[in-house]
């Protein structure tokens, strides 16, 4: 039922408009300009006040049977850097950058899976779920189009987001994220001439990352120790230094633990350093960046999905994930969604490819997920 020739068409078009973070007005206007030729509705949201991006999130409706469920599909238009000028080469089984910039797959094929999707059940004569697509923006940094989009648009209570690699993988579970900074203050003092009136924050976070656990702490659970900023100048002992840091989990009850750890090393740096100087702390501070999903198996959408990659004999798996998306926010607003893969790999490099066969695999679950045969 896809036009294979018109899918490659709309990839390829959208991956040529730059679109990085923030920057997604001129794709916004591409996919506008589609919808209004297909006759579907759409409004855009006030998002771009809290994301700083230069057009708000999309959303689409197609279908419009009370009597029907909805079913929300989902990518976004942003990319990484290294997205400016992308030029794509299509070869017989894959689709590629000319090897100076990213291609864009991360989320571009999702995004034409979509318009593609849209145009087929407008112009087809076949009956399917109503449907809205939510096409966001600045997914790249920090998922904050679909944390800031405005949910009271939205009416469906599952969904799909098409941002990941295989179609053969059904993602329907994943961690919650907390980043969180500790900050060392320390006293600062000229190395050279008194450094022994000094107290080195940078000295006392070597010793904080010494006692704590990173990497994968379970089999669902990681830490890590991101970034790290400290001292003003060579010649003077630092006074303040921050880690930056992640955990990401399944079990809150384990992000609890763990981050109570960390704060006992702390406790015990405090303890140890005010003895020494009364100005000095170590203080922790935590943001949620996302919640984690765990779809049921038996939900409408999940069954509908395997349902159709029965019916075409395609492979598909339930997985866990490591990783977040703007799924995970969907959740959150009490969408229950899945993530379906479109053939992308290597995303985020000059080597990154979207594979064909799988491409036109993806379109074909989603559509037909979406069609109700009588």
């Amino acid at each position: 039922m896809i036009n294979k020739k018109r899918l490659v068409k709309t990839f390829t078009d959208l991956v040529k408009i730059d679109s990085e973070s923030r920057d997604e007005a001129k794709v916004a206007l591409y996919i506008k300009e589609k919808l209004k030729k297909l006759g579907i509705k759409y409004k855009i949201d006030n998002s771009k006040s809290l994301t700083q991006s230069n057009h708000g999130n999309i959303i689409a409706k197609l279908g419009s049977n009370k009597t029907l469920p909805t079913i929300l599909l989902s990518s976004h238009m942003d990319t990484v850097t290294n997205g400016i000028g992308i030029k794509p080469k299509v070869h017989k089984s894959s689709i590629t950058s000319d090897g100076t910039t990213i291609l864009g797959a991360d989320d571009k094929s999702g995004l034409a899976i979509i318009l593609e999707t849209l145009e087929v059940l407008k112009k087809e004569k076949v009956k399917h779920y109503n449907i809205e697509a939510a096409i966001t923006t600045c997914e790249e940094i920090g998922l904050l189009g679909a944390k800031f989009l405005d949910y009271k648009l939205i009416k469906a209570k599952e969904g799909i987001v098409l941002d990941s690699t295989s179609p053969e993988r059904l993602v329907y579970k994943g961690p919650s994220s907390d980043y969180f900074t500790i900050k060392i203050k320390g006293v600062e003092a000229h190395s050279g001439i008194n450094p022994e009136k000094g107290l080195s924050s940078i000295v006392v976070s070597s010793e904080i990352i010494s006692k704590m656990k990173t990497g994968r702490i379970n089999a669902n659970t990681t830490i890590n120790i991101g970034k790290i900023n400290g001292g003003s100048a060579i010649n003077i002992v630092p006074g303040m230094t921050e880690i930056m840091c992640e955990i990401r989990s399944h079990n809150e009850k384990t992000i609890k633990i763990e981050l109570n750890k960390i704060k006992k090393i702390l406790d015990l740096m405090n303890k140890k350093y005010k003895r020494i100087n009364k100005n000095f702390s170590a203080k922790i501070k935590v943001n949620r960046i996302y919640d984690s999903i765990n779809i049921p198996k038996n939900s409408l959408i999940i069954k509908r999905i395997l349902s159709s990659c029965k019916k075409f004999n395609y492979k598909i798996n339930l997985v866990e994930t490591g990783g977040g998306a703007d799924a995970n926010f969907f959740v959150k607003n009490g969408v229950n969604t899945v993530n379906l893969g479109t053939g992308m790999r290597e995303f985020h490099t000059v080597k990154e490819t979207l594979i064909l066969k799988e491409f036109y695999q993806s379109a074909n679950i989603v559509i037909n997920s979406l069609i109700i045969e009588d």
